[in-house]
């Protein structure tokens, strides 16, 4: 009866050791949300604000670009991971994601809105969301 019971305190301890491992190794070290937007228009135009990803006025069927560098900035090496959100996420594209950086490595990631030929003409707006993680123990 006692062996039986350690063996199942032991799974038990094993079992939350494993949970706590997976769980610090997938919370992210750093989330940042950065707003983004565009306006469909007849004509071109950019928006060079600070603190945004503005891809300005567009004419539907073509696309502008914006570069922002992103620096793993921690002791260790990281993955970082891009997403988007909002009604603006249809029309992004974005040149590189889920990329590993060593400490202090830098790479330069291209946005690029492209907004279809048959969008309606008006601002569009959302988050571009970048995540970075702990690479695994497994890499």
């Amino acid at each position: 009866m006692r062996k039986k019971r350690n063996k199942i305190l032991i799974s038990i301890l094993i079992s939350t050791i494993l949970l706590a491992t997976i769980i610090m190794y997938n919370t992210p070290l750093h989330k940042q949300k950065i707003p983004t937007r565009f306006i469909a228009g007849e004509s071109m135009g950019f928006d060079l604000g600070p603190g945004n990803i503005n891809f300005g006025l567009i004419i539907p069927g073509r696309g502008t670009s914006r570069d922002l560098t992103i620096t793993n900035t921690h002791d260790k090496p990281t993955i970082t991971k891009i997403k988007s959100s909002g009604e603006i996420s249809d029309y992004i594209i974005v040149s590189e994601n889920n990329f590993r950086l060593q400490p202090q490595e830098s790479k330069n990631i291209t946005f690029t809105c492209f907004p279809s030929k048959d969008i309606e003409l008006r601002e569009y707006s959302g988050k571009i969301i970048i995540i970075t993680k702990k690479t695994n123990f497994f890499s």
